[in-house]
C-alpha cells in the first residue's frame, strides 16, 4: 500500500476518519475531500499526532455542490495523475424533503450522483493504477429501497427511510455497473455494507433520527471501517469484483441490485444529470 493514493469522502468524522487512520499506517497517501476544510485540517492534525508518518492532503468539495465537486476533482488530478482508491465514504438520512442548490433531492444527491459524478471524474486517473479501486458505502438499508425512475428525487413522494434505502440501493446498482463496464481495464469496485455504526449518521435532523447515535446496539467507527479498509487492502484474487461486503466477507444483496437493466438504466440518467460538469 506504500506509494499508493486513496481519495476519500467524509473522511472527518465516523467510518470516515477511521478509515483515514488505518490506511495512513500502511503508507498510503490520503487526500480527504472535505465540505469544512478547517475541521478537515483539525483531523488531520490530530490523525499525525499519532501517526507522525502519515501523509493527508485536504482539497474543498461539497457534495450539494456539484460544482464544487468539478473543481475539487480537476485539483486532485493535477497533482495526482494516478490515483488507486477512491472510497465513496460519506452519506446522510434526511427526515424531511429538501432541494439542493442543484435541483436534486437532497439525499439523493449526497448519498449518490455527487459520488457518481466524483467517480466518473476522476475515472481517468484510476484507470493508470494496476490495481485501480472504487469502494462505496451502502446499507443492509438498500433491502427495503426502490428503483424507480420516475421517483429517483422524491419527486412523487418523499419518505425517510424509503428514500435512504433506495440511495443505498443505487449505490450498489451503481458499483455493479462500474464493475461491469471497467473490469476489463483493470478497474476493482466494491458495495459496502458497515454495519449499524456509532458516527454523526441522523445528528443533522431533529425527532428520533437526532439521537439515533444514542442506541445501545451501535458498532464502534473503527469496526465499522473494517470492512473498507479490506476491500482496499487485501490483495485483488481475494476479492469479489462488483461485490457486496460485510463483515470483510461477500455478501448477498438484494434481488433487485442485481437486476442488470436497473442497473444500466441508473447509469444512463446518472451521466444525463451530471452531463454539464463532465
Amino acid at each position: 500500500m506504500k506509494s499508493k493514493v486513496a481519495v476519500i469522502t467524509g473522511g472527518t468524522s465516523g467510518i470516515g476518519k477511521a478509515t483515514v487512520e488505518k490506511l495512513v499506517t500502511f503508507g498510503t497517501t490520503v487526500v480527504l475531500l472535505a465540505r469544512d476544510t478547517q475541521k478537515a485540517e483539525i483531523v488531520k492534525k490530530e490523525i499525525l499526532k499519532t501517526f507522525p508518518n502519515g501523509k493527508i492532503e485536504i482539497f474543498a468539495g461539497d457534495l450539494t455542490d456539484l460544482k464544487s465537486i468539478k473543481a475539487a476533482s480537476e485539483e486532485i488530478k493535477a497533482r495526482h495523475p494516478k490515483i488507486d482508491i477512491l472510497i465513496n465514504n460519506a452519506g446522510g438520512v434526511y427526515s424531511e424533503f429538501e432541494r439542493t442548490a442543484d435541483g436534486f433531492e437532497l439525499g439523493f444527491q449526497v448519498n449518490h450522483l455527487a459520488h457518481f459524478l466524483l467517480t466518473q471524474l476522476l475515472l481517468e486517473n484510476l484507470l493508470k493504477s494496476e490495481e485501480s479501486r472504487v469502494i462505496n458505502l451502502s446499507s443492509e438499508a438498500h433491502r427495503m429501497g426502490k428503483f424507480s425512475i420516475g421517483n429517483l428525487n422524491a419527486e412523487k413522494k418523499f419518505s425517510t427511510w424509503k428514500q435512504y434505502g433506495a440511495t443505498k440501493l443505487m449505490n450498489i446498482l451503481f458499483t455493479k455497473a462500474l464493475a461491469n463496464k471497467y473490469a476489463e481495464k483493470g478497474l476493482l469496485a466494491f458495495a459496502v455494507h458497515p454495519g449499524v455504526v456509532k458516527s454523526g449518521f441522523g445528528a443533522n435532523n431533529t425527532g428520533f433520527l437526532k439521537y439515533f447515535n444514542k442506541m445501545p446496539f451501535l458498532i464502534t467507527p473503527e469496526k465499522g471501517a473494517e470492512t473498507s479498509v479490506y476491500l482496499a487492502t487485501q490483495t485483488k484474487e481475494k476479492l469479489s469484483n462488483g461485490g457486496y461486503y460485510k463483515r470483510c466477507q461477500i455478501s448477498y444483496s438484494s434481488l433487485e441490485s442485481q437486476d442488470v437493466v436497473s442497473q444500466d438504466q441508473l447509469w444512463d440518467i446518472s451521466m444525463k444529470m451530471i452531463k454539464d460538469y463532465l
